[in-house]
């Protein structure tokens, strides 16, 4: 497995980055990167197959159970801020800027953006936005090119309104399968039984298929959008 210095994970919501990308966050941490997600949208809810609402500070807890468990440093963009399915109404320069500040601050040299073919409308605009912040940009004007920006998918692409792109990248992540299921179970309020699409049953389904794809037990695809060699 290649080793990257510093991995940045933007992640919709607190559970988007699990589902997308838990493995490969574990297996770097376990190598010696800084991996650090950016959550957007952190809110109490009344979460679908919950009897009660999940207030804030319970979603701390388990965002904070999740990084003890993988590994990684975080911070939250709008926390308790109702944004949780409203980010598509924020500016998308207020997003595009947001982004370009954590990309020249912490100058990752991995960025991990969530899939652009989605139905949610927050995915949607925080893989616009940040797709935006990456763009190619001399670093003699002082901004931080990213050299490696790939995208992470999540169990629910069987919904999609338009053609899934192919896979073109995967990471192993057999060693670390066990970690993605824990972390997920962590997500107390975001876990559920089969045959949701947020179950173990279907995160394994899907990660088995991708760890066949490339011949081991278990893996997370990506899509490339750059790679500097």
């Amino acid at each position: 497995m290649r080793r990257f210095d510093r991995v940045l994970v933007i992640s919709p919501h607190a559970d988007d980055e699990v589902l997308g990308c838990a493995g490969l966050m574990a297996a770097q941490a376990g190598a010696g990167a800084e991996v650090h997600v950016l959550y957007l949208a952190v809110d109490g809810l009344r979460h679908y197959g919950l009897d009660g609402a999940t207030t804030y500070p319970q979603r701390l807890q388990e965002i904070e159970a999740v990084r003890d468990l993988l590994g990684f440093t975080f911070e939250i963009a709008y926390g308790d801020a109702g944004l949780t399915e409203r980010l598509d109404t924020l500016p998308r320069r207020e997003l595009v800027g947001l982004f370009e500040q954590a990309l020249n601050e912490r100058r990752p040299d991995l960025l991990l953006l969530p899939g652009f073919a989605d139905h949610d409308q927050d995915h949607i605009a925080v893989f616009d936005a940040g797709f935006a912040a990456a763009r190619p940009i001399a670093q003699q004007s002082g901004r931080w090119l990213v050299p490696s920006v790939l995208t992470y998918e999540m169990s629910k692409i069987q919904w999609a309104s338009e053609p899934m792109p192919r896979s073109t990248a995967y990471c192993d992540i057999s060693a670390h399968m066990d970690a993605k299921l824990k972390a997920l179970r962590a997500y107390k309020s975001q876990h559920r039984p089969a045959p949701h699409i947020r179950s173990e049953e279907a995160v394994t389904a899907l990660a088995t298929l991708r760890g066949a794809e490339i011949g081991v037990a278990h893996a997370e695809a990506f899509g490339v959008l750059r790679e500097v060699l």
